[in-house]
C-alpha cells in the first residue's frame, strides 16, 4: 500500500522542489516555533477562539473554506503547521517558476518567505493565517501558470481560477501575483529568450488576465453579499472600494511612496538615529539597484530599446503593484501583513545575482541577505516576547480585576461594565526606545489587552479569565442573554457573532458614567476604581471625555 505514491515521490518531484519546499518548512519551523507552542493571544484573537471566518462583507468571501481545513478553532500548532505547508509550496512554486537550481538560491527563497515580517506579523493573527498562506500560493500558482509561451487553455483557466480564489481569500495578495508576475518578466527580458512581440503579447496577456479575474472576483463578491443579506464593511476602506477621483489618485500615490519607503526604514532615521534593520534594508537596496544596473550591463539590455523600456518599466511598476489597493479606494490602510510581496524584491535581487554576478562578490552578497533573513527571525522572536509580556500583563491586570468583583460581590451583581481603557504607548517614547525600535516593521505591538477598549475588556474577563458572576451561578435557571453589540459603546464585531456575557446595557451606561458615583471613582489601578453601583460591578480604567 503507497507504493505508487513513494514511487510518485522519487521519480516526478524534482530535487529542487523538495529542497525549497523542506528549506521553507523548517526555516519557519525555527524562527516561528515560538508562537506556534505558546499562547499568545492579540486583540482579535478573542473574537476567534472559534469563528467560521465568514469575511464576506470584508471582500473576503473563499476565506471560511481555507480556513477550514485547519478547523475554524484557534489552534496555534495546527494553523501553523498549515500556514508552513502553503509558505513552503510557495517557495516550490517561485523555484520552479525561475527555473533555480543553485541549493543557496533555494535557501534564500525559503528563508526570505518564511521570515519576512508580514508572515510575523500574520502569526499574530494566527487563527487566519493559514488562509492567508494559501492567498499566497495561490498567486504564486497563478504567475505559474501564466509564464511566456504558455499557451495551454487549461493553464491560463488555472492560473485565472487561482488569482481569482487568491483575492477572495485576502485581496492584499492579488499584490504578490503582480510583483512576482514583474520579478519574472524582468528576468525574462534580460536572458532575451524571445522575440519582442511574444514579450508584449505576454504582456497583454497579462491585463486580460488580472482585468478579468478581477471582474470575476467583484461579482462573486457582490452576489455573496446579495445572497447573505449584507453590506460592505467599513473596515479599512472596504466599502469606497472604487470611488475614485484624481484628488485621491494623487494622494494614494504620495502614500504609496511613503508607505514603500517605511518599509524598509520605518522611521524617519534622520530623526530619530538608525536601527540595525535599518542599516541592513539601506544596504540591501544598494545591493539591489547594483545588481540591476550590473545585469542589464552584462546582458547588453541597453542595446535592445524595447526590451529595456520594458524592464525599466517593470521596476519602477513594482512598488504601485505592492501598493496597488491604495489606488483602489481612498480609504485603505496598509499593515506589515499586507507587504509579503516586497520580499519578492529580496529573491528576484538574490537570483539576478547568482546569474549576472561573479561568483566571489555573489557569494558574499549571499552572506550579507543571509543576514538579513537572520535578523528577521530574531525580529520576530522578540516581537513574540514583547507580545508574551503583553499577555502576561494583561491576565495579571484581568485576575486582579475578577478579584477584586469577587470581593465586592455580595450575591447581587447582575452586569458588569468597564470605563474606558489602559493607557497606549506614547509615541514619541516608543519610537526612542531602544528596544521597540528594533522591532522594524513589527512595532505596532499592545501593552495589554485593556488598552484596546471595552469589547476587548470585557472578552478578556469573560473568556481567558473565566470571570463568573455569583448571581447566576446561584440563578442557574436565569439564562444570559447576548450581547446586543448594535446598542453597545464598543468596537464593532461580526454580525453573526454571539456573546453571553453580562454586560451593562447602553441606557444602564449612560445613565452610571453621568453619575457623580462613577465620575468621583479613581481611575485603574486606585483602591477605589472597581466598585458595584446599582446592583453593577463598575471598572474604571481611565477617565471618559
Amino acid at each position: 500500500m503507497g507504493e505508487g505514491l513513494i514511487r510518485f515521490y522519487h521519480t516526478k518531484i524534482k530535487r529542487e522542489w523538495k529542497m525549497a519546499f523542506a528549506v521553507a518548512f523548517f526555516c519557519g519551523l525555527l524562527i516561528h516555533i515560538y508562537k506556534f507552542t505558546n499562547t499568545l493571544p492579540g486583540h482579535d484573537s478573542l473574537f476567534n477562539v472559534y469563528s467560521s471566518q465568514n469575511m464576506a462583507k470584508s471582500g473576503r468571501w473563499f476565506l471560511a473554506i481555507a480556513c477550514g481545513f485547519s478547523s475554524y478553532f484557534d489552534l496555534p500548532w495546527i494553523d501553523g503547521l498549515f500556514s508552513l505547508f502553503w509558505i513552503a509550496v510557495t517557495a516550490v512554486l517561485i523555484v520552479d517558476l525561475f527555473r533555480m537550481e543553485n541549493p543557496v538560491l533555494i535557501f534564500l527563497t525559503g528563508g526570505f518567505l518564511a521570515s519576512f515580517p508580514a508572515v510575523t506579523q500574520t502569526f499574530y493573527f494566527e487563527f487566519t493565517a493559514d488562509g492567508y498562506m494559501m492567498a499566497m500560493a495561490l498567486a504564486a500558482l497563478g504567475v505559474r501558470c501564466s509564464v511566456i509561451g504558455e499557451g495551454r487553455k487549461s493553464r491560463l483557466f488555472l492560473a485565472f481560477v487561482s488569482i481569482v480564489l487568491c483575492c477572495g481569500i485576502y485581496q492584499a495578495y492579488l499584490s504578490f501575483a503582480l510583483v512576482l508576475a514583474l520579478c519574472y518578466f524582468m528576468t525574462e527580458l534580460l536572458e532575451n529568450r524571445r522575440t519582442a512581440k511574444e514579450y508584449l503579447h505576454w504582456a497583454r496577456n497579462q491585463i486580460l488576465l488580472y482585468g478579468f479575474a478581477m471582474a470575476a472576483y467583484y461579482v462573486i463578491w457582490k452576489l455573496a453579499m446579495l445572497v447573505q443579506g449584507i453590506q460592505p464593511a467599513p473596515y479599512l476602506g472596504v466599502a469606497a472600494v472604487g470611488r475614485i477621483t484624481l484628488g485621491t489618485l494623487l494622494n494614494a500615490a504620495r502614500e504609496m511612496v511613503r508607505a514603500f519607503a517605511s518599509v524598509f526604514a520605518v522611521w524617519n532615521f534622520m530623526e530619530k538615529g538608525l536601527t540595525v534593520y535599518t542599516v541592513l534594508n539601506m544596504l540591501f537596496l544598494l545591493l539591489c539597484v547594483g545588481t540591476l544596473i550590473t545585469a542589464m550591463v552584462k546582458s547588453r539590455l541597453f542595446c535592445r530599446r524595447l526590451q529595456c523600456g520594458l524592464f525599466l518599466l517593470s521596476a519602477v511598476a513594482i512598488p504601485f503593484a505592492a501598493l496597488i489597493w491604495l489606488f483602489a479606494s481612498p480609504g485603505v490602510q496598509y499593515t506589515t501583513r499586507m507587504e509579503q510581496s516586497v520580499c519578492l524584491l529580496y529573491i528576484l535581487t538574490a537570483f539576478l545575482l547568482e546569474r549576472w554576478v561573479k561568483p566571489a562578490y555573489s557569494s558574499l552578497a549571499a552572506l550579507f541577505l543571509s543576514v538579513i533573513i537572520l535578523h528577521n527571525g530574531i525580529t520576530a522572536n522578540l516581537f513574540y516576547q514583547y507580545v508574551h509580556r503583553c499577555y502576561e500583563r494583561s491576565y495579571a491586570i484581568g485576575v486582579e480585576i475578577a478579584t477584586r468583583i469577587h470581593l465586592l460581590d455580595q450575591g447581587d451583581i447582575t452586569s458588569v461594565m468597564v470605563v474606558g481603557k489602559t493607557d497606549w504607548f506614547d509615541r514619541e517614547e516608543y519610537e526612542s526606545a531602544s528596544g521597540l525600535r528594533e522591532l522594524g516593521l513589527l512595532k505596532e505591538v499592545h501593552r495589554d489587552l485593556f488598552s484596546a477598549g471595552n469589547t476587548y475588556s470585557t472578552l478578556f474577563l469573560s473568556e481567558i479569565v473565566g470571570l463568573e458572576l455569583s448571581y447566576y451561578v446561584e440563578h442557574p435557571e436565569e439564562e444570559i442573554p447576548p450581547v446586543d453589540f448594535s446598542s453597545q459603546p464598543q468596537w464593532p464585531v461580526p454580525d453573526s457573532w454571539e456573546w453571553r456575557f453580562p454586560v451593562a446595557d447602553l441606557e444602564t451606561y449612560q445613565r452610571l458614567i453621568e453619575s457623580a458615583q462613577v465620575k468621583e471613582m479613581g481611575s485603574w489601578p486606585a483602591a477605589d476604581a472597581v466598585q458595584v453601583v446599582d446592583h453593577v460591578a463598575v471598572v474604571k480604567l481611565s477617565e471618559v471625555d
